[in-house]
């Protein structure tokens, strides 16, 4: 579909024209910008200032507000107040809780094939001669292995938190009071530790299995000078896929949290949008909004001093400013889309790029310089976009002249039209300097229609902001009707 609604295959938009004929409207864009931006800036401005006053408690409104008006509205900003840091603290348990669902390994565990590995570590202590020390170094392995500090490297690895990874170790011991071994007349304790590692697959608690008994081997030699000598040796690891139900609750329980902090939420916005009504001039997001900016203190203590005075003007200008900006930039793309639209959808023709992108099978003889005043920037794009070129008025229409006797140099007779300002049509032609019978607007005069046949050649003369894009193809399809060639257009 063209650009006047007219079905043609051979037309076509021209984007290099469309984007110049919107720069070439940067004012307009600009100023739309600027009153969009400076209305929603004005509305939040005044808006903020009005709640600013609504939830000051350190004074009256005005001399109209009487003692027990006050004491009502102090204890409804104090509800407010509450209800506002409550909201902010469920948030962040819900942004946390979210994050958690999405980002554990735990939540991608698949519970009806969960992959468990299981260690068992024997650490003997020699000559029976403990004194507790057995139970200081199963504390000593278990908060190492906890604490996972040797998992930061394989963690990032994978793109993911240590603590996620931690979660999925459990740590338990015996003992070293339930096995007594006696080797060369020595007596030694053995105990047990033993090491469950469970996640979504084989190849993640095989990784984290090595890692966590690398890293107790590594421990031992320090706790061999630190604490007790000793040794440990890994007695055998298993790798099983069960069925586990307790991570399936587990599961369901975090997500079942997250929907009960959004319960607690909706029912705290439904007793804020209650105390809102009864403040009045307010709403829940203005009210959540300037507890954001003032403080506990600030708030009870109102906004006497000059400081405080500056702080509550900056928290007011500071959000309408953002929507300001905000409005401004939705200003200047709604501006954009219009003008595209208006380009794309044109009943008029603007541009001499637009005419000969719709007709493409017209040839161009020339296109006079635009006129009237212009700015510099119209100037620029005019050049860019070829509606105006660098020679000067005369240069350019003895170019166009010469053009037009070329082309119809073998023709005795040219019939020159067009749906334009007729009376500017024949002052261009003489301007112009060229031989032709010019009569414009063949819809004000049909007869035309009838000597078509009796002309060698035909040449439209369209105007800019005039010529309509309809009439211009009908004028087209009346004149090749009458088997008359059509030399070219030029475009006024």
């Amino acid at each position: 579909m063209t650009p006047n609604g007219l079905d043609s295959d051979q037309s076509y938009i021209n984007i290099k024209d469309l984007l110049f004929s919107v720069l070439k409207r940067l004012g307009i864009i600009i100023l739309a910008g600027i009153l969009v931006g400076g209305a929603l800036f004005s509305y939040r401005f005044v808006r903020r200032a009005r709640t600013n006053n609504v939830l000051d408690a350190g004074k009256r409104l005005s001399s109209m507000e009487t003692d027990v008006q006050y004491q009502l509205r102090v204890q409804n900003i104090n509800r407010a107040r509450d209800l506002a840091d409550t909201i902010s603290s469920v948030n962040n348990q819900i942004d946390h809780q979210r994050q958690y669902i999405t980002d554990s390994i735990y939540m991608q565990i698949d519970a009806e094939n969960e992959y468990e590995s299981t260690a068992q570590v024997v650490l003997t202590l020699e000559n029976n001669d403990t004194n507790g020390l057995d139970l200081a170094l199963f504390s000593a392995y278990e908060r190492d292995v906890k604490a996972g500090t040797f998992l930061n490297e394989y963690a990032a690895e994978i793109g993911t938190k240590p603590d996620y990874i931690k979660e999925l170790i459990s740590f338990y011991s015996s003992s070293s009071d339930t096995t007594i071994l006696s080797m060369n007349n020595d007596v030694d304790r053995a105990g047990s530790m033993y090491i469950r590692i469970y996640g979504p697959s084989a190849e993640f608690v095989d990784s984290v299995m090595d890692l966590v008994l690398g890293e107790v081997e590594r421990v031992s030699a320090e706790l061999n000078d630190s604490v007790v000598p000793h040794k440990i040796s890994v007695v055998g690891v298993q790798s099983i896929v069960r069925i586990d139900s307790a991570t399936r609750d587990g599961q369901v329980n975090q997500t079942a949290r997250l929907e009960t902090l959004q319960k607690q939420i909706a029912n705290y916005n439904d007793s804020l949008d209650t105390v809102a009504e009864e403040l009045g001039s307010v709403d829940r997001e203005m009210i959540l909004e300037y507890f954001a900016h003032h403080g506990r203190d600030e708030a009870e203590a109102g906004n006497g001093t000059d400081a405080e005075v500056a702080s509550g003007f900056k928290s007011m200008i500071k959000p309408a400013a953002k929507l300001g900006i905000l409005g401004f930039a939705a200003g200047m793309v709604l501006a954009v889309i219009i003008l595209v639209l208006k380009y794309i959808f044109a009943s008029k023709i603007t541009t001499q790029g637009q005419f000969f992108s719709e007709f493409t099978d017209i040839r161009r003889i020339g296109v006079l310089k635009p006129s009237g005043k212009r700015s510099a920037l119209a100037k620029f794009v005019d050049l860019k976009t070829d509606d105006d070129c660098k020679m000067t008025p005369e240069n350019n229409k003895k170019l166009i002249a010469a053009n037009y006797d070329n082309l119809t140099r073998d023709c005795k007779k040219v019939l020159i039209t067009g749906t334009g300002d007729a009376k500017l049509i024949k002052e261009t032609v003489k301007a112009l300097g060229i031989k032709g019978d010019v009569r414009p607007d063949i819809f004000g005069d049909p007869d035309v229609l009838k000597s078509v046949p009796d002309y060698d050649a035909v040449v439209i003369m369209e105007q800019r902001n005039v010529s309509v894009f309809k009439d211009v193809a009908n004028e087209i399809s009346l004149l090749s009707n009458g088997q008359a060639e059509i030399a070219g257009a030029i475009i006024i």
